[in-house]
């Protein structure tokens, strides 16, 4: 399932008193929802990095992270997501890694086709994941993947707002007319902080530079990882977050 709305809040409140409550044989009447939805709301979690599993549990607890306190928390910053800020620091969560969402990595920083249908995406996944000896992974994985990927960043009409995912709203992802084809929305992005960019460079400089006292411009606009790619950020809206940071840093 793609992450809906409230999922979030819902699966870190249930942590945050029971750090085993996602393998508790009444997870779907304290959660209320199936089984199924039990394990997306756990996964969707973690690849957010709203809660992460505790050492030496092998899985079996999660916990709150800092980020997911200081988010959620019923006095934190944005506990049910109703700023776009808030769903900035999801999406960058979700896509600067490959550790939990890897096909949302591949196609932010690795897909660079202009326009695509979902087959061009799965045959694009597929031959990545064949590239890098994952033959174990099955093929209906990637198509359950590629279509979640689609309802993540693409609103659907036969979709209420309590089920459609929240990060639909950011254009990152666009349905072309004709219904088939997609886009990414490539460009200046009206709703994104300034904040939130400064944040997601830091972030990957800490990830990619920490021994370096300074960042490439071409690293920022077009390496894996970097905000200008997992924002889909044109170069003159790159560098304009880049001067909005130094003026504010000065």
């Amino acid at each position: 399932f793609a992450l809906r709305h409230a999922w979030l809040k819902k699966g870190f409140d249930a942590a945050a008193r029971d750090s085993a409550v996602f393998g508790r044989e009444d997870a779907i009447v304290r959660l209320g929802v199936g089984k199924n939805m039990v394990r997306s709301i756990r996964h969707w979690c973690l690849a957010a990095r709203v809660l992460a599993e505790e050492p030496g549990s092998r899985g079996a607890r999660v916990v709150p992270t800092e980020f997911g306190l200081r988010l959620l928390s019923d006095d934190g910053w944005d506990p049910y997501l109703e700023d776009d800020a808030s769903l900035w620091l999801v999406h960058w969560n979700l896509a600067s890694s490959g550790a939990r969402a890897a096909a949302w990595y591949w196609a932010f920083n690795r897909f660079h086709e202009p326009s695509f249908t979902r087959e061009t995406l799965e045959d694009g996944l597929t031959r990545s994941v064949r590239l890098m000896g994952w033959e174990s992974v099955a093929q209906s994985s990637l198509h359950k993947d590629v279509d979640c990927f689609l309802h993540t960043y693409v609103a659907r009409a036969d979709l209420d707002d309590v089920l459609e995912c929240p990060l639909a709203t950011l254009g990152l992802v666009v349905q072309e007319a004709d219904g088939q084809r997609y886009r990414f929305g490539n460009g200046p992005k009206p709703t994104l902080p300034a904040a939130v960019f400064a944040y997601a460079l830091w972030s990957y400089w800490m990830a990619n530079g920490r021994d370096r006292q300074s960042l490439e411009a071409r690293d920022i606009l077009g390496s894996e990882g970097s905000p200008a790619l997992v924002f889909r950020l044109d170069e003159d809206s790159t560098l304009d977050y880049l001067e909005q940071a130094e003026r504010e840093s000065a």
